[in-house]
């Protein structure tokens, strides 16, 4: 399995453990997807190496609760090359390989093994206590986005180019079009090797080659190459917020059609981890989401197909390598992110951190756990929860419980005091000094009533919750002018500051969300040249207050 040699004859265990073992990994484990079926088999080694170091399993009989907790404390005292402990996660999916096996033979070979007794959850909170997913920030996201927009829009331009020029050239040797002509005639649409144009009678061929820049730059009017099929991978992967690995292992019948709605078609996807199919629908008129993005891939590569390992020829991704024709994989698509991330000016990335990224983006924007739960596929809401927590969502979830927490003291209070008596409040559930009508908040922006109950969650006559920095506020109108432009750079550069003066701690909890949205959400979507001409405004402002 992808060159990994699984023979159970070869482990140092009794022989009757082997057999049992083998009979219930294949049976248990081999309906699994290949690249699964490696790690399982390097689960069973750290198990031979358990019984190799211990002695304590001569035949199947030893196999019992005692001596699976002695595998549990060996695996706790396990360390990696560099001195640290192997992760939770690392032991129990070591230890949850051979249990399952186990509790295999248990229920389908009766008697082999005598009632084993599973110690309980020998390692709790191994979800909680796991790394979290790198997450892509919104800001990124939006620009990897841009960058594969604009790759594909210059590949179509090119192959546009290219049949345009064959409809002009008519057939004129040593043009573009007579050479894509030829190609398609007499070598099966694929461009010769270079063993191919060295024979006689192919000097026409060749030189006409070499002036429009060789194989690197004709074959995309013929077929992609793979790092033609990396913007498209990326865009796929980003709107459907799916794993790269199954993404990439896209069908070609991957798009379904809709009862009812002409507009829209379902992406349909098989996810091998969880062995369950996934789907979304996109709109057929948008020509960067995905229907329009996997048509066009389809054309562009259906003369690949013939050419393809049976086992790859039904793959939506695949393209024109040196060595053949071949499907595009996660470990090829990592190695053609550096190029990709140099040529856009983007920050490296990797891409798992796509998903979770989407993921959260979504959360924010809703608000709606079960509306991202079904965007993810997801079987169980744990599992999106993971997902999207991010310090700006935990900055949300705080500012939503403080509101519901102050319109429920603002109930009770409104409910003591007589109606004559009502005035505005306070988070605090103090009297407001602050008088009614328009006033301006701490970084110059102007509010027309604070207490109108336009945040979510409050009421009328109550402080709303986004008042001191009106940027984060859902319903601020932000200009393009430079001067308020010049109070968001003057906003930003005076919450930097303040980073070095004020408590981490409380840093982390007031001013760190509201700096993080305003550089990544609101700022990039404004032009360099905008921001270029509210810089030297910024000085002209009066200074602003202490954060404290």
């Amino acid at each position: 399995m992808r060159r990994t040699v699984i023979d159970f004859g070869s482990l140092d265990l009794p022989a009757d453990v082997q057999g049992a073992l083998a009979e219930a990994f294949w049976c248990h484990f081999g309906a699994m997807a290949e690249r699964c079926i490696p790690v399982r088999w390097f689960h069973i080694l750290v198990f031979e190496r358990f019984v190799r170091e211990s002695g304590a399993i001569r035949c199947l009989a030893d196999v019992h609760g005692g001596t699976l907790l002695r595998y549990v404390e060996w695996l706790n005292t396990q360390c990696r090359r560099d001195g640290q402990p192997w992760t939770k996660s690392s032991r129990a999916s070591a230890f949850t390989t051979l249990r399952k096996l186990l509790q295999w033979i248990e229920r389908c070979r009766p008697g082999r093994v005598a009632s084993i007794e599973y110690p309980f959850n020998p390692f709790p909170w191994r979800n909680r206590d796991a790394r979290p997913h790198d997450k892509m920030p919104a800001g990124e996201l939006r620009a990897l986005l841009k960058a594969c927009e604009a790759d594909i829009v210059r590949i179509r331009a090119g192959r546009e180019a290219a049949a345009a020029q064959r409809i002009a050239d008519a057939g004129q040797p040593g043009t573009l079009g007579w050479l894509l002509e030829h190609i398609d005639r007499q070598c099966d649409g694929i461009v010769p090797s270079a063993r191919d144009l060295s024979r006689p009678g192919q000097c026409t061929v060749r030189t006409t080659l070499q002036r429009f820049g060789g194989v690197r730059q004709v074959e995309p009017c013929l077929y992609p190459r793979a790092e033609l099929l990396l913007p498209y991978y990326l865009a796929i992967m980003a709107h459907a917020a799916g794993n790269p690995e199954p993404i990439a292992e896209l069908g070609r019948d991957c798009l379904q059609s809709l009862p009812l709605l002409d507009d829209r078609q379902a992406l349909v996807w098989f996810k091998a981890r969880s062995h369950r199919i996934q789907r979304r629908t996109f709109s057929s008129a948008d020509c960067f989401e995905p229907p329009a993005l996997i048509e066009e891939l389809l054309a562009w590569n259906e003369r690949l197909r013939p050419l393809a390992r049976v086992t790859e020829r039904d793959r939506l991704f695949l393209y024109k390598a040196l060595r053949g024709v071949t499907a595009l994989t996660c470990g090829a698509a990592k190695h053609l992110v550096k190029g990709f991330c140099e040529r856009h000016g983007l920050p490296r990335f990797s891409l798992v951190s796509i998903r979770p990224g989407v993921l959260a983006s979504f959360y924010r924007a809703s608000g709606d756990l079960r509306r991202v739960k079904a965007i993810a596929n997801h079987a169980h809401l744990s599992t999106t929860v993971r997902y999207v927590q991010t310090p700006e969502v935990q900055a949300q979830h705080r500012s939503r419980m403080a509101a519901l927490q102050q319109a429920f003291i603002g109930h009770i209070e409104r409910a003591a005091a007589s109606a004559s008596q009502r005035r505005p409040i306070n988070p605090r559930g103090y009297r407001s000094p602050v008088p009614g009508g328009e006033v301006v908040s701490m970084f110059g922006f102007g509010c027309k009533d604070p207490f109108a109950g336009a945040a979510a969650g409050t009421h009328p006559g109550e402080l709303c919750t986004n008042f001191m920095g009106c940027f984060t506020c859902p319903n601020a109108i932000i200009t393009p002018d430079p001067p308020t432009l010049a109070r968001l750079l003057q906003a930003r550069d005076h919450m930097r500051a303040a980073a070095a003066l004020l408590h981490p701690a409380r840093w982390q909890a007031f001013y760190a969300p509201q700096l993080r949205i305003l550089e990544e959400d609101i700022l990039p979507r404004f032009a360099s040249r905008e921001l270029a001409a509210a810089l030297p405004l910024v000085a002209q402002l009066p200074p602003l207050p202490d954060l404290r």
